[in-house]
């Protein structure tokens, strides 16, 4: 779902319970061949060795054979160890994609997501899916070593140009690839953007492409074509924005307004070096947890500019929301509620503590952790993608309630468990539970 540091999001963790469960693990020797194919080509810092393994009595010893340099260094106490490519006794792996990022396009009759465990694009025809088990097949699936995909976030579709935008949330910029891609094939563009960047939204009319960026507490807007170190038309950043940990994002043509949804947790950005100055200009402040919002800004402000209208509160419902859309047609404003497992749908010129006018959530609608929502005006469907489930959710677009969705994209048979896993960057071993415990 998302890569971040802790300061930039409340952490999650995941309980691994080590005794056999009613569906194991998959096995290392299935997921190692599924890891193989979108490893990089070279992974070892080390001079690549050929090693032959030798029979010495009952035990097997290797004996490394330098293929270029001279090998280890003299003393190195691991040069005798057996090594090359060892299996992993057992693997806790999901081998299926994972929804993240999600994006509409009724012109041309397709809906991309992007898939964060497998650093992959899927698309489908906008009538894909069903109401049985099965996995859904994609029209097309952009994956492989050359697409430039990793910790993907955000993904935004220009129709016009048939181009796909997806950012990578932590570190490799924002690639552009075409309708037609398919399979390892390589961005047609790439464009840096700052760390942590999560969001994006194509203006077609404008021609401007908007970017949030976590740790950058920002919205950065460039021009379409914008590629390399091409620099931003605008950023909107600063103390007065009142931007906290940004996610989503929808820039507004019509109305030429930008919305963007807050978790909340601010921090102020600084150097890697221990005396950088900070990037904020005056005194440091600290760092702090604000309730989460959706901010709505002009689309043509650039710096440090207050908000038009703030939707905050208690009665919002809303916790942890992410990716976000206007239906301008219906004045509505549509949000993923990730902590509440809803769609929340707002009057668009809403501010303040207001409740939503209609929720779409509860156990029938088969909502869990949804990370995007999308509406599609030419079918009057609403789209959710879920990051819980290994699904995509079609509903009718004014569906209100705890109502069964039309049609069901999967990525995995149904009932498949999902890892959890979101850029797990630790672990530790609980003896008096026998459990794994791993922060994300």
């Amino acid at each position: 779902m998302r890569r971040r540091e802790l300061i930039a999001l409340p952490a999650a963790l995941v309980v691994l319970c080590l005794p056999a469960a009613a569906r194991p693990p998959i096995t290392a020797a299935k997921a190692m061949p599924l890891l193989k194919s979108i490893e990089p080509p070279e992974m070892c810092l080390l001079p690549e060795r050929e090693v032959r393994y030798q029979a010495s009595g009952t035990a097997r010893t290797a004996q490394p054979t330098p293929a270029r340099g001279d090998g280890p260094p003299p003393g190195w106490p691991g040069k005798t160890a057996l090594g090359g490519d060892v299996p992993a006794a057992r693997i806790v792996f999901d081998p299926h994609p994972t929804f993240n990022g999600m994006a509409v396009d009724p012109g041309n009759n397709v809906v991309v997501l992007s898939d964060e465990n497998r650093g992959s694009l899927l698309a489908y025809d906008l009538a894909a899916g069903g109401r049985g088990p099965e996995t859904t097949e994609p029209r097309r699936h952009i994956v492989g070593a050359k697409v430039d995909l990793g910790f993907i976030a955000g993904v935004t579709l220009d129709p016009k140009h048939r181009e796909i935008f997806t950012v990578n949330n932590d570190g490799g910029g924002l690639v552009v690839h075409s309708y037609d891609s398919h399979g390892d094939i390589a961005p047609v563009r790439k464009l840096t953007v700052p760390h942590q960047s999560w969001g994006l939204s194509l203006d077609v009319e404008h021609d401007e492409l908007a970017v949030t960026s976590q740790q950058y507490q920002g919205i950065t807007i460039y021009a379409r074509t914008a590629t390399k170190a091409d620099r931003p038309l605008r950023t909107i950043r600063g103390e007065k924005t009142m931007l906290a940990d940004p996610h989503g994002v929808f820039l507004d043509p019509a109305a030429r307004e930008v919305f963007a949804a807050n978790h909340g947790n601010w921090t102020e950005m600084r150097t890697y070096s221990a005396d950088g100055p900070p990037l904020l200009v005056g005194e440091y402040v600290p760092g702090r947890f604000e309730k989460p919002s959706i901010r709505v800004y002009k689309a043509n402000e650039d710096g440090d500019v207050p908000p038009l209208r703030t939707i905050q509160g208690p009665r919002t419902r809303l916790a942890w929301p992410m990716g976000l859309t206007v239906d301008a047609e219906a004045s509505e404003l549509a949000v993923a509620n990730y902590g509440t497992n809803e769609i929340l749908v707002f009057n668009k010129g809403a501010n303040g503590d207001v409740a939503p006018s209609r929720i779409l959530g509860g156990n029938r609608t088969g909502i869990v952790g949804p990370i995007a929502v999308q509406i599609d005006r030419k079918n009057n469907e609403l789209w959710v993608a879920n990051y819980g489930d290994h699904t995509a959710l079609v509903f009718d677009r004014e569906a209100s309630g705890n109502v069964e969705p039309k049609r069901i994209i999967r990525n995995a048979p149904a009932g498949t468990p999902t890892t959890g896993f979101t850029n797990a960057s630790a672990a530790a071993y609980d003896s008096k539970r026998d459990q794994l415990l791993v922060p994300n």
